[in-house]
């Protein structure tokens, strides 16, 4: 199963560690943070546009199209209910210029299919346990 971790570095900045890969997530100013890093609402976004984009450069590079100009930008709307969540997530594909309009679906129908997306379309089963100071691992 893979693994992460996130440690707290103060001031509402974390340090997460994914398999060997660092990056530090932050607030904004306005909520206590230092702006120093994306927040963990921006990082679940742009998990689901590099999901998409690597989507779709598979489909592009398999069918021997250019990837050359392959953008892909994700909006995300908050929800005024509770509770706190994402209510919307708007992802948009911009197609290499050379890529012929009737292609376009197929790529839409292979971008659609990440696995990010697959998941929040269809929530997994969250667990969450608070485990005594020693039985986190070292490292």
């Amino acid at each position: 199963m893979p693994y992460l971790t996130v440690t707290h570095r103060g001031s509402h900045r974390f340090e997460v560690n994914v398999e060997g890969h660092r990056l530090l997530v932050d607030e904004g100013v306005a909520a206590g943070g230092r702006d120093s890093g994306p927040t963990p609402t921006e990082l679940l976004a742009a998990s689901l546009a590099s999901c998409a984009a690597a989507y779709a450069e598979s489909y592009l590079t398999s069918h021997g199209h250019s990837t050359s100009g392959l953008v892909v930008t994700c909006h995300y709307r908050l929800s005024a209910e509770q509770p706190p969540r994402v209510a919307a997530l708007d992802v948009t594909v911009t197609a290499p210029a050379g890529l012929p309009a009737d292609r376009r679906h197929a790529l839409l129908r292979a971008t659609e299919q990440c696995m990010v997306g697959n998941t929040l379309r269809m929530p997994p089963m969250i667990n969450v346990v608070v485990a005594a100071p020693e039985s986190f691992p070292v490292g």
